[in-house]
């Protein structure tokens, strides 16, 4: 951690020692301060998420900074990146100190779906009711990504994508693309909401809908439909699931050779994926075709099981596939960071709050934080449209959401490559 500090740090110091002096006011500057898990299992997601956050602040100022609303360039300023830890307790207590005790005009967090859940309940309800004593406080998010966090308040606002639309576009070209699959089994990690859940109420019932055979523990009620069968599911195939900081995967990979699946879904984060896939490939449990979770698209598979991890397909927002995203990818590389579809959106973030700010008059001033703050969200619920690192995607302005591009990778020789562009 030490060291992805300091290459952070000397990274910044380099870029911010080539912003010409003219450039952006001193009187005053836009703060932001961001949160994510930098311990624990997931530490990886909020350290990537804050090289992210950072190199893309330093772009922003070395080509300016961000125009307020005296007409004056001010620098983007990020004054703290806290370790949220994955704890909903950790979260809601940064974030009602980022509210009191800062000058941030938002707050970027957080990583976990079920911590922003409890986050975002703490934020009020409806902007303007004087009955709610809610935090009043603009939360911009890059990582939870469970659908629909966004609608708890209206404060509170995601760049994620939309895994419902991805695995059911994704199990609709498989069933083209290798028609050769027919059946289907998995497991996941039952500790994590993100995994778990989106397994059993997504993964599942979108493979069910296009035509693939569920050949696990017999589970009548799973149906093609989001959430069908998915507590039966649950229930049935527990078994052949997981924890998080599992160390042996023995039985569950024995249970599904046993089944003899065509297709295999690994639903879970990198570390678990790696273990549970590592001990596939000991018991020459041979699929055909694997499918992964979306979080597990990301540098830490392949550093953790790369040959393990051969053929299996995942949909992400995130691919170096374009001039902008490559040279983004180069930038949070060298400040010790990478970028999947969790950081892509920390970096996206960054643009999409100078976008914001641009659109209405904020000081950037103390005496106008909470002013600044009302007028930020109402210019945030306001951008329909915005570039990201991939393509063009969608904001809905009622719900706080976004509708990503999205692509489908592979392992192919140990690196990751692009399958499918379903917008091409």
């Amino acid at each position: 951690m030490k060291n992805i500090s300091k290459l952070i740090g000397a990274s910044m110091l380099l870029i911010a020692l080539s912003i010409p002096q003219n450039a952006i006011s001193g009187g005053h500057s836009l703060k932001v301060l961001g949160w994510g898990a930098k311990s624990g299992p997931l530490k990886s997601f909020g350290v990537n998420s804050e090289a992210a956050l950072r190199s893309a602040v330093a772009e922003i100022n070395a080509a300016g900074g961000v125009r307020m609303g005296d007409g004056s360039m001010a620098p983007m300023e990020v004054i703290g990146y806290e370790d949220s830890a994955c704890k909903k307790d950790e979260a809601i207590a940064i974030l009602r100190k980022t509210a009191s005790t800062t000058d941030a005009i938002v707050g970027m967090g957080t990583t976990c779906s079920g911590v922003c859940q409890a986050m975002f309940g703490v934020l009020q309800k409806k902007r303007g009711d004087d009955s709610d004593s809610g935090v009043q406080m603009p939360i911009l998010a890059d990582t939870c990504i469970r659908p629909g966090l966004a609608k708890i308040s209206d404060w509170s606002f995601r760049n994620v994508p939309n895994e419902i639309t991805m695995y059911d576009e994704l199990f609709k070209w498989i069933r083209t693309a290798y028609p050769n699959v027919k059946t289907f089994t998995g497991g996941s990690e039952t500790d994590q909401g993100h995994s778990f859940v989106t397994y059993t109420a997504i993964i599942a019932q979108m493979a069910v809908k296009h035509g693939f055979q569920w050949v696990g523990p017999p589970v009548p009620e799973l149906g093609p439909k989001v959430k069908q069968g998915m507590k039966e599911l649950q229930a049935a195939a527990k078994s052949q699931h997981w924890l998080m900081g599992d160390t042996n995967y023995t039985v569950q990979a024995r249970k599904i050779k046993k089944q003899n699946a065509d297709m295999v879904i690994v639903a879970s984060h990198p570390f678990s994926a790696c273990g549970f896939m590592k001990e596939m490939k000991r018991q020459r449990v041979k699929p055909k075709l694997m499918v992964g979770l979306t979080s597990s698209a990301s540098q830490e598979t392949l550093n953790g099981c790369m040959s393990a991890a051969e053929g299996i397909i995942i949909p992400t927002g995130f691919a170096p596939i374009t001039s902008e995203a490559k040279k983004a990818n180069s930038i949070v590389s060298k400040a010790g960071g990478f970028l999947d579809l969790h950081s892509a959106a920390a970096w996206e973030n960054a643009y999409l709050i100078k976008h914001a700010v641009e659109r209405t008059s904020i000081m950037g001033k103390p005496s106008t934080l909470q002013e600044d703050r009302r007028k930020f969200r109402n210019a945030l619920a306001s951008i329909t449209s915005q570039k990201g690192l991939i393509g063009h995607l969608t904001r809905d302005g009622s719900t706080g959401e976004a509708s990503k591009p999205y692509v489908y990778v592979q392992v192919v020789n140990g690196k990751w490559k692009v399958i499918h562009d379903p917008n091409s």
